[in-house]
């Protein structure tokens, strides 16, 4: 009897249903990964800069029972990647820099390796630059500060995976050195410089750089799981994540970023063409760009200890989803794929209970 009340359940979500809202199928998706436990944190859904649904699941602090609402701020990880490539691409539309400048020009101690590493290889992960394979490989351990040069330091040395523009490979140190070539160019501290030239134009006051000793009100605790119980993530210096994970924000902001990607608010028309210019490999300035699965798409998925995060953009349709997660093993993106999917008015199965 069980089993085929279960059966009658998924039938019924493939069913069309116009007396459910989109905001009441929304709801019971998302009540269902929460109810399960796989799931805490805000998700918001947009089309043509207008909400059409947001809403907190779960608990921004387990241990005082605060729930997470939709002015929560959650550590957005690889997220903060959109913002450097926007950074640099303001810095050369005003001069500072050239895309296709060698980082040596602004980081003195590059090792000949690095000769023909250029910015943009670093923007487009074709550096070259080897991933970080372990934690032993930050030289202080995870629970201390570092500099941007002290980050750079610990991976100065090693050789390169591939030399610069033959193949593409994810790395974060990439953007640790863009964090710094933005100090750089700039003349302020990366966090300063995020601030001044895209949170503050944006009105973008619930999103920062993370920090671990600042009181940041409405900031969500973030977890992991312990076997069948949640437990604190694992402590981090969130110097680490630096300009390629370090900054946290909120959906609502979230959605005065994509807003202000369809104007010309931060960068020049001209500008803001080179930012969604799709790549021979898939990724730009932050974003993958593709039209796997019939439409055009700009995302990006990120985690930290404690953090889940992602970000998509459909342009055609002027659609927004984001799911932002204090439970570092939520799965974000499928959660964001789905309901994209049913904002298109498509079906999707239904989180079933084990």
């Amino acid at each position: 009897m069980k089993k085929s009340l279960s059966a009658l359940l998924i039938i019924f979500w493939f069913i069309p249903c116009h007396a459910q809202s989109f905001a009441t199928r929304l709801d019971k998706y998302l009540t269902a990964y929460a109810q399960e436990g796989k799931f805490m944190g805000a998700v918001l859904v947009a089309r043509d800069g207008r909400v059409l649904f947001e809403k907190g699941y779960g608990l921004a602090d387990l241990a005082w029972d605060v729930p997470v609402t939709p002015r929560t701020k959650f550590n957005i990880a690889s997220l903060t990647k959109q913002f450097t490539g926007m950074a640099v691409l303001q810095l050369a539309e005003v001069g500072k820099l050239k895309l296709n400048d060698a980082v040596s020009k602004y980081y003195k101690d590059a090792p000949k390796a690095w000769a023909q590493i250029t910015i943009y290889h670093l923007l487009s992960h074709t550096s070259g630059l080897p991933e970080l394979k372990s934690l032993d490989e930050f030289t202080k351990g995870i629970a201390q500060p570092y500099t941007p040069l002290e980050l750079i330091a610990t991976f100065r040395d090693k050789p390169l995976d591939f030399p610069p523009s033959t193949k593409w490979a994810y790395s974060n140190r990439g953007y640790y050195l863009l964090g710094y070539i933005i100090e750089q160019a700039s003349g302020q501290k990366y966090a300063d410089y995020i601030e001044q030239h895209i949170f503050a134009p944006l009105g973008m006051k619930d999103s920062g750089y993370d920090s671990n000793v600042a009181v940041i009100k409405y900031r969500a605790n973030g977890y992991a799981v312990d076997g069948q119980r949640l437990r604190y993530a694992d402590y981090v210096d969130w110097s680490l994540p630096y300009a390629a994970g370090g900054i946290y924000s909120t959906i609502e902001d979230l959605l005065r970023w994509d807003r202000a990607l369809y104007r010309e608010k931060l960068l020049s028309r001209k500008w803001l063409d080179r930012l969604f210019t799709p790549d021979p490999n898939g990724y730009n300035y932050g974003w993958f760009i593709d039209n796997k699965g019939g439409r055009f798409k700009i995302y990006h998925e990120g985690s930290n200890p404690g953090f889940a995060a992602f970000i998509v953009r459909y342009p055609a349709d002027r659609t927004f989803v984001v799911v932002l997660s204090n439970l570092e093993t939520a799965p974000v993106r499928q959660i964001a794929y789905d309901l994209a999917a049913l904002s298109f008015g498509e079906t999707v199965t239904m989180p079933q209970r084990k």
